[in-house]
């Protein structure tokens, strides 16, 4: 089991190390871009990075809790309050990031209006809706673990 964390935690470091590139090399460069490309849409370009960093913060307050349950499963201790309250943060932070993709969805529209490209939005709604999903699964652990737990 130990060897299946460990694999889970060299993910964890991947993860973050990507988006950390993300954050340092490729949104710049996009916020460049749409800049020159897209300037009569201030505002929604604004709301559209900030979103892409608080949600890049919001994945890693979520990925530090991923950690401690699976530092918690090698110590054997995975049904406690303390794994319970890492779920919840997780829930949380994954629902804050599920709004962040909300939040970008009328940029997304205006482009692919005036790209006449209705795909884009549809793709990422589907984007943006992943979040939930992951939110209302991580809602449940939390309750079942805390049937087992309490």
């Amino acid at each position: 089991m130990k060897w299946l964390t460990s694999f889970l935690k060299l993910v964890l470091v991947g993860l973050g190390l990507a988006v950390l590139l993300l954050c340092v090399l490729a949104f710049p460069a996009l916020l460049k871009k749409l800049g020159v490309i897209y300037p009569q849409y201030g505002f929604e370009r604004l709301l559209f990075m900030t979103s892409l960093y608080i949600s890049a913060i919001l994945f890693y307050i979520a990925g530090i809790n991923a950690y401690r349950i699976l530092n918690l499963i090698n110590q054997h201790n995975v049904f406690s309050v303390t794994a319970i309250n890492a779920i919840a943060r997780i829930k949380k932070m994954i629902l804050g990031m599920g709004i962040c993709y909300t939040l970008f969805l009328p940029f997304i529209y205006r482009v692919a209006d005036s790209e006449d490209a209705p795909g884009l939005v549809l793709m990422f709604g589907v984007v943006a809706l992943v979040p939930y999903v992951v939110s209302v699964f991580a809602a449940i652990l939390e309750k079942l673990a805390k049937q087992v737990v309490l």
